[in-house]
């Protein structure tokens, strides 16, 4: 089958498109046929030629395979089995009503949480934000033990000036295997130890202690500079809740607008006299 599938994806691709009444099928399984154009339309449009031919050959498998278990299913299925119109209907209307909600949804919610929500929310739920683990603002760095001038390199990582700090930032571009600023956001400080080398323990103890760390191996220096941090069982910063609490505020404002529509619509049913109770 497998030399004959690849002969009819060389037919499907090579031959000019005729009209889509008059093609021969592609395929067949009992009764039922595939046809040429459902392949040819499931094919995105400007894919290569060999990736087409493996897309077209996965489509034919796919469709045969497909066919052959329905046919078992039907053979060895009860009636009653087979009575699948209410399940088929339930999912249809589950899914009608999902998409028109979500379409009101995209229309209605639109509108960017406010900050001051967000503040609100932050201040009156402190609770819900208390630090599991700690958290910093860093910069890391990788450098070779062969990097010039690493004498004025460690003057500047122990220093808060600004101009040492662009200085810093220069030299690392141009001679550091790695360097992160993390996006200048908070990150849970473990995530900072698995680059270190050394014990993990240690260094987790070190990383509360120390504002420069300085670690090294056999071939490079590793610098980690903490610029804040926020202490396990602390309130974690807004900053680092933030996305967080603007998912929560979306999915009330949704949970909320979907009520107030169920609401409405019911209530204009009976107003409208759609609705009988018998």
């Amino acid at each position: 089958m497998r030399s004959a599938v690849f002969v009819i994806l060389i037919l499907i691709l090579a031959a000019c498109k005729p009209k889509r009444e008059q093609e021969p099928p592609v395929a067949q399984v009992f009764e039922s046929t595939l046809s040429r154009h459902e392949i040819m339309d499931f094919i995105p449009s400007g894919t290569s030629r060999e990736d087409s031919l493996l897309i077209a050959q996965n489509y034919i498998r796919n469709w045969i395979t497909q066919k052959l278990l329905l046919h078992k299913a039907i053979e060895n299925l009860s009636d009653e089995e087979m009575n699948i119109q209410k399940q088929v209907e339930d999912y249809r209307t589950s899914l009608l009503i999902y998409r028109y909600k979500q379409k009101l949804i995209t229309q209605r919610l639109q509108d960017e949480i406010k900050t001051e929500d967000i503040e609100n929310y932050y201040n009156q739920n402190e609770k819900n934000f208390i630090l599991p683990t700690p958290i910093v603002k860093a910069v890391f760095f990788i450098l070779p033990k062969n990097a010039p001038n690493l004498k004025e390199v460690k003057k500047w990582f122990k220093s808060d000036k600004a101009n040492d700090l662009d200085n810093l930032e220069d030299y690392c571009l141009t001679h550091a295997k790695k360097y992160d600023k993390f996006k200048n956001k908070w990150i849970e400080a473990k995530y900072i130890l698995n680059l270190i080398p050394g014990d993990f323990d240690t260094l987790e103890k070190e990383i509360l202690e120390k504002k420069n760390i300085e670690k090294e191996d056999d071939e490079n220096y590793y610098f980690l500079k903490i610029k804040e941090m926020c202490r396990e069982q602390t309130l974690a910063p807004l900053e680092y809740v933030e996305e967080e609490i603007i998912l929560i505020l979306k999915n009330k404002k949704k949970l909320q607008f979907e009520n107030e529509l169920e609401k409405q619509i019911t209530e204009e049913g009976f107003r409208k006299k759609y609705v009988k109770i018998y």
